[in-house]
């Protein structure tokens, strides 16, 4: 192993993450559908790996660690106590950091997670406290000599990692060796190890009102935090001692489920009363009312999701659905007015906003849980989560006041007024003019093409208030009542039953507080509030249900099946974009990607329904089996609304400018971005290592297989200690997981190599692969999707060497990647890259609960997606491509043996 990469790699597996320049978080895992935020805060020797097989059992939440050498925390020198230590974690957490749902932390981890509960419960916020056999001594001891301080270091390290504490070490040489730290590290971890302990020694908690849990080891069993708040205690006894407690996996298991319990503060979340299912047709509100308070108090967040599922199970729930998808404004009203009683349009929203302050994730798993039924999306999407989301960023504490608990009880909807006549989507061309007359101001123009606009009470406008500078300055935003004077909002008749509207603005007032953000400066808000309309859960939501109503029309047909496994990989991607609700610096580039490739992938839906059309659009509610209103309805929305879906919030053609104009700055970035999401820095020590090796070896030609390439690059692979990344601890492994071997795959994929990694168990297929790819044939859900690995970086690795290409060559004085109609194919193929790594992320996060048939579409729309940026790539390289001697070549080769190994295992598969 290179120094270099010994280094790298040490710092991987000690925090799984680079540390952050400012903010002392890093991800110790999540994943799409990430659960609560769980924050661990680092025993004293600084390191988080003592957590691993918990974070591991966590794989549905978002596992967060302090990093004891994060610079934020450490620049300011030592802390003189564990109350300055936790001040300084807290305050690089930032004003936009995440909501910590969980703190929790071991030993001294213990006491530094408290006093973090402490200063987060002052900032309002309140997380449930579990500590880990955590206590305090309370006295001042004496400071180590630093024979002592090494002994004591090297105990810890060794107990915590279940080996024999006998060992003394000599010299800091002798220890860094038995420990097989890298010196570096070692001297690092053992400054921290030796300042923790002294604090924590002379330590004692903060009095706070805060629940907590106490899981005590039985061989301990001194902790008595009764006397530290007047919370609650809850206490949990595990047997063992104080390092057996994270080391065994009874223990483990047992904390996990503590960690698992919602826990809820009396005086902020007593649980809702979920509104009882209707057993007739009627108003859900009519009987239900005297039943169920308004506001009975603050719900939880299984409580939502009791009252969601309670609500839509009714037959007037369904009976409202269907007249809201035929436009009816009563039944659209009524419907979101329900919602909004039970607090589930907002929920993630302040509470004296109308919301519970509960989590943004909460929020888009009801959105989906009540679009899911059938209920238009759009109505939502506009008022909750563009409109809302805008106001309760940027707005005026009086427009928050007076519009959001509307918008969030169902009693007022909103809409966005953007597009205009001969401007469409360039808002740099806009012409609505806004005028300061008498301290306020108004408003003069015609806008079009919005949506919604005939039943909502309120719209964002965009609107000039200044002439000279760039196209982009002098926009300034406001929020108009449209009952105002002066406004008229006309229908303007298309092919979908959701009418679009024609928008007339004639000295319109608006008072100064209605205005969104400063004057002038509405460019930078619009390109936050354009990436959060462009996440593309609205456009999943409703190729799911169009795919479902094809179903029911069709049966499962085997050609459906491609195109169900593309919505599940835009699922995946779309979830994992709405991350951009929580984040206070976002730009339209953030989720350019999620919105080409929802978008196109709903249309493709609508485009199924359009094919079978002239058979679907005979079928007859209640007449066709198996067909009913709703069905129906679902397929003419399919048809009619699909052509429109690649054009609201940007068209495709400009999504594919935006990404272009990332990537011709850092494409390499972007690409390495999809590979970190599985590795982090091993990644870079994978591509930082291998490369040499690889290229040392000489192949002609250069994309022949190479047993001696394989060979050496595996043996390389073992001297990192690479091979044992996904073996259990008890065998001797790290047991980081799946995805972490994945990480390698990818990482030899994308350096054009073969499948030298290998982590098959022998029961799962054939020991050896004859083509050199160390899938084999193995039919394990593991192997294939480390297969799926292999192949993504390979077709990564084709895409940067065409795009590498293209930004050095010449035609026509101009550059290869200035030609659109070149790289537009290419730039759509990085986009389906993306939502494969994605989701390929996520099966591999919960591979133990995966089913073999969406794993099957998983591998169909992999290889799609291969055969689609191996065609682009080639395309850009030209003939330098075909070439012998080109490392193209090599790609190609490769990516041809990955793309056929579907095929070639179906056709073993039927014998």
């Amino acid at each position: 192993m290179t120094h270099d990469g010994g280094e790298r790699l040490n710092a991987y597996l000690r925090t799984r993450s680079a540390p952050a320049d400012t903010s002392s978080l890093v991800e110790l895992g999540r994943s799409a559908t990430a659960g609560r935020v769980v924050l661990f805060a680092h025993p004293v020797g600084g390191s988080l790996l003592a957590y691993q097989p918990l974070v591991r059992r966590l794989a549905d939440h978002r596992c967060l660690g302090l990093d004891a050498t994060a610079r934020a925390v450490v620049d300011a020198g030592p802390a003189g106590s564990i109350q300055e230590l936790a001040r300084r974690h807290v305050e690089s957490f930032g004003e936009h950091g995440p909501r910590i749902d969980v703190v929790c932390g071991w030993s001294f981890g213990g006491a530094l997670a408290w006093e973090i509960a402490c200063l987060l419960a002052e900032r309002g916020e309140r997380p449930e406290v579990v500590l880990l056999d955590s206590t305090w001594a309370g006295r001042v001891v004496p400071v180590w000599t630093p024979a002592e301080a090494l002994h004591g270091f090297v105990q810890d390290a060794l107990q915590l990692g279940g080996q024999d504490a006998g060992f003394t070490a000599g010299t800091a040489e002798e220890a860094a060796a038995r420990l097989d730290m890298d010196p570096e590290v070692f001297a690092e971890r053992l400054a921290v190890f030796t300042h923790n302990r002294r604090l924590v020694c002379e330590w004692h908690p903060t009095p706070g009102d805060l629940d907590l849990v106490s899981v005590r080891a039985a061989e301990s069993l001194t902790s008595d935090w009764h006397t530290a708040t007047t919370g609650g205690v809850e206490l949990h006894d595990l047997p063992g001692d104080h390092y057996g407690l994270l080391g065994d996996s009874g223990n483990v298991a047992a904390i996990e489920r503590v960690l698992r319990e919602h826990r809820t503060v009396a005086a902020t979340t007593a649980a809702a009363v979920p509104a009882p299912a209707a057993e007739e047709p009627q108003h859900a509100g009519e009987s239900q009312q005297a039943e169920e308070p308004e506001h009975a108090g603050e719900p939880d967040e299984a409580a939502l999701h009791t009252a969601l599922a309670k609500l839509v199970d009714t037959p007037h729930w369904r009976d409202l659905v269907i007249r809201s998808r035929r436009m009816d404004p009563d039944a659209i009203a009524e419907a979101y007015r329900e919602l909004g009683r039970r607090g589930l349009l907002a929920p993630d929203w302040p509470r004296e906003f109308g919301g519970g302050g509960l989590p943004t994730r909460l929020a888009i798993e009801l959105f989906e849980g009540f679009c899911s039924t059938g209920l238009p999306d759009l109505v939502h999407a506009l008022t909750v989560q563009i409109v809302g989301n805008f106001v309760l960023k940027s707005g005026s504490e009086r427009l928050k006041r007076e519009l959001l608990p509307r918008l969030a009880g169902g009693e007022e909807f909103s809409t966005v007024l953007y597009s205009e006549p001969r401007a469409g989507s360039d808002l740099a061309a806009l012409r609505t003019r806004a005028e300061r007359r008498d301290g306020r101001y108004v408003l003069n123009g015609v806008k079009v093409f919005s949506i919604y606009s005939d039943i909502s009470g309120s719209a964002l406008v965009a609107a000039r208030t200044g002439r000279d500078g760039h196209k982009y300055d002098g926009i300034t935003l406001f929020v108009v009542d449209l009952a105002a004077p002066g406004v008229t909002v006309e229908l303007v008749e298309t092919v979908q039953r959701e009418r679009m509207c024609r928008v007339r603005l004639r000295d319109v007032e608006v008072e100064d507080w209605r205005r969104v953000g400063e004057e002038g400066r509405g460019w930078a808000l619009l390109d936050g509030a354009l990436a959060i309309e462009r996440t593309g859960i609205d456009h999943v939501v409703r190729a799911a249900r169009w795919l479902r109503a094809l179903h029911a029309t069709v049966g499962r047909a085997r050609e459906l099946e491609r195109l169900e496994g593309q919505v599940e990989c835009a699922t995946t991607l779309a979830r994992t974009a709405t991350e951009v609700f929580l984040r206070a610096d976002v730009r339209a580039i953030d989720t350019a990607v999620a919105k080409l490739y929802t978008s196109e992938t709903c249309q493709q839906v609508g485009h199924e329904v359009l094919r079978r059309w002239s058979t679907l659009g005979r079928t007859t509610p209640g007449r066709t089996p198996g067909v009913d209103d709703l069905v129906h309805e679902e397929l003419f929305s399919g048809l009619t609304e699909s052509p429109g879906l690649t054009l609201s919030a940007g068209t495709s053609e400009m999504m594919l400018s935006t990404i272009a104009a990332d990537l011709k700055e850092e494409y390499e970035r972007r690409c390495l971005a999809i590979l970190h999401r599985f590795g982090g820095e091993l990644v870079d020590t994978v591509l930082e290592v291998l490369g040499p090796v690889g290229a040392g070896v000489r192949v002609e030609p250069l994309f022949a297989h190479s047993p001696a390439r394989r060979t050496a690059l595996a043996e390389t692979l073992a001297d990192l200690g690479l091979d044992g990344v996904e073996r259990p601890e008890e065998e001797g492994g790290l047991g980081l997981g799946l995805t972490v071997g994945c990480a390698i795959a990818l990482g030899l994929g994308y350096l054009g190599y073969e499948n030298a990694y290998r982590s098959c168990r022998l029961d799962h297929g054939p020991a050896g692969a004859a083509d050199g790819d160390s899938h084999g044939g193995c039919a394990a859900a593991e192997c294939r999707l480390r297969h799926a690995a292999h192949a993504l970086g390979l077709g990564l690795g084709l895409f940067r060497t065409a795009w590498e290409h293209a930004s050095a060559r010449e035609q026509f004085d101009r550059k290869l990647v200035d030609f659109d109609a070149l790289m537009f194919p290419l730039i759509r193929g990085y986009a389906e890259l993306n939502a494969v790594g994605t989701r390929l992320h996520e099966l591999a996060e919960h591979v133990a609960d995966l089913d073999g048939e969406v794993l099957r579409r998983f591998e169909l729309v992999a290889q799609d997606a291969l055969v689609r940026v191996v065609r682009a790539a080639m395309q850009v390289l030209g003939a330098q491509g075909i070439t012998e001697w080109s490392v193209a070549s090599r790609f190609y080769m490769k990516c041809a043996e990955s793309i056929g190994f579907l095929d070639r295992g179906s056709t073993a598969a039927g014998g």
